[in-house]
């Protein structure tokens, strides 16, 4: 597999609302890990995944939850979330799924993806050119300087 192919695990999921920027989902290989990969997502889609962390208490079930319950009457088994393109400004995952020995790949919206992978405990992985790495202090002086030259 080619190095930009490569998928790194997910071990530490943040979320983050902010009325300025909206509803951010930050998914880490670690709580220390000098990248990230950062989603914006809707009101529901961080709902659901606050309530798969344990953060929320609905009154009533998500949607991913509604498919989980029926999918549950078959023999089908989640084995991974794989977040794993970029196009026009909008990511892309994949549920791996195994039913009847054979590996089926879904095609999902990030966001559900994780709040799946949370609901099942199964992995998350990204792939690793879409981590952004997390900037120094020095990095954001400079970036800071460069935007107060520019003339708007």
């Amino acid at each position: 597999m080619e190095a930009s192919k490569q998928f790194i695990e997910i071990k530490e999921i943040q979320l983050e609302s902010d009325p300025r920027k909206g509803n951010m989902v930050i998914l880490k290989e670690g709580g220390e890990a000098e990248r990230y990969f950062m989603m914006f997502v809707g009101d529901a889609e961080f709902a659901a995944i606050a309530m798969e962390k344990g953060l929320v208490e609905p009154k009533r079930p998500f949607t991913h939850q509604l498919y989980l319950s029926i999918l549950e009457k078959t023999n089908m088994e989640f084995l991974r979330v794989e977040i794993n393109d970029l196009k026009e400004g909008t990511y892309y995952a994949n549920v791996v799924l195994k039913l009847d020995g054979e590996e089926i790949r879904v095609d999902s919206r990030p966001s559900d993806a994780v709040a799946l992978a949370l609901n099942r405990k199964i992995p998350i992985l990204v792939r690793e050119d879409l981590f952004r790495k997390k900037l120094t202090q020095e990095e954001i002086k400079e970036y800071e300087d460069l935007v107060k030259t520019v003339k708007f």
